[in-house]
């Protein structure tokens, strides 16, 4: 099932688009408690 799942997507890929900046990825990070990590 997952051959088959990979073979379908990758036929017709597409790019993944980052929906946030990097320093807001990073912010939101920060702001999570240590354990999270």
């Amino acid at each position: 099932a997952i051959n088959r799942y990979l073979k379908e997507h990758n036929a017709d890929p597409k790019p993944f688009v980052w929906t946030k900046s990097a320093a807001q990825i990073l912010d939101k990070l920060a702001r999570l408690p240590a354990s999270s990590l």
